[in-house]
């Protein structure tokens, strides 16, 4: 998984983390620190700093198998984007379409 997706699964799932958990996954995405650098700031051996980032990215992935929230927000973009352009092509009746799919989902 690259830094891009596990900083976007920390703004939707960040919060249900332990706080210990959380803080290391944004010192190695947000923040691009190493495995030494993260531990020598935590004050834990470089193996936990390892072992703290793949827990915690694991449970990252298993809330967005059960939730989508991620998965509904990159939907809901796409197709925000595309009725913004069908009104810069003059297709009104494409966007009206395309905004009334978002507001059955709601």
């Amino acid at each position: 998984m690259d830094s891009v997706q596990v900083c976007l699964l920390l703004d939707f799932y960040g919060q249900l983390l332990t706080e210990r958990t959380r803080e290391i996954l944004e010192l190695r995405f947000q923040e691009d620190m190493s495995l030494a650098e993260i531990a020598e700031d935590c004050g834990i051996s470089r193996q936990a700093a390892h072992d703290a980032i793949h827990r915690g990215t694991d449970s990252l992935k298993e809330y967005e198998e059960k939730l989508k929230l991620v998965e509904r927000f990159t939907q809901q973009k796409k197709t925000i984007a595309g009725a913004f352009n069908a009104l810069e092509e003059h297709n009104e009746e494409l966007a009206k379409e395309l905004l009334a799919t978002l507001v059955e989902e709601l």
